[in-house]
């Protein structure tokens, strides 16, 4: 143990890695574009950091081509997929498949009007983000971004749980009034 109790982390302890992978979060493809050049990459580590102004945080990869690509458009774009496109994470998370546009041949998709970015169709949220700062985390860059235009989509989400993609179905089992706004205790079922 470390001064003030705390274990140091690092690939050597396993018990760390393995409590970190319980962490669950949705499963997201962003997008970027830059002079006709496009790119995906599958990210789990994607979130809403503030509610006013809109803003979300992603964890990219140093030296990633999609983190090059949004520093130098300064813009990109989050797919958030669906229970049921755990093959589209697995295609945008794979170091074999084309570069650029092809990427994109074997999904549907469509040009964001007014950016270009492409925008997965079927998920449920697509959101253009227009990156308002970075910080270095360890061998990971934090991408951060005020969403600028969004739409939303329907069915359940894609979760990365345990180190593995898992589609989740959602039930409420309580609502409660809590200031202006509800808030619900839901159970979820893992797939």
């Amino acid at each position: 143990m470390s001064p003030g109790g705390l274990r140091p982390g690092g690939p050597q302890d396993d018990d760390l890695s393995r409590a970190a992978l319980r962490l669950t979060t949705g499963v997201t493809v962003l997008t970027a574009r830059l002079d006709g050049h496009m790119h995906g990459t599958t990210v789990s580590a994607a979130g809403l950091v503030s509610r006013n102004p809109m803003t979300i945080g992603a964890g990219l990869r140093q030296g990633s081509e999609l983190l090059q690509l949004a520093l130098s458009s300064g813009l990109f774009a989050v797919n958030v997929l669906s229970g049921r496109q755990a093959q589209v994470a697995d295609w945008f998370a794979s170091p074999r498949r084309p570069r650029g546009r092809a990427q994109f041949d074997v999904l549907e998709w469509d040009p964001d009007p007014a950016t270009g970015l492409p925008l997965l169709r079927h998920t449920l949220a697509r959101l253009v983000c227009r990156v308002t700062g970075q910080v270095a985390v360890g061998d990971h860059e934090l991408l951060l971004a005020e969403v600028v235009d969004g739409s939303p989509g329907a069915g359940s989400p894609l979760l990365s749980f345990d180190g593995a993609l898992h589609s989740a179905e959602f039930r409420d089992v309580v609502r409660r009034r809590w200031g202006r706004g509800l808030a619900a205790t839901a159970t979820v079922s893992l797939d």
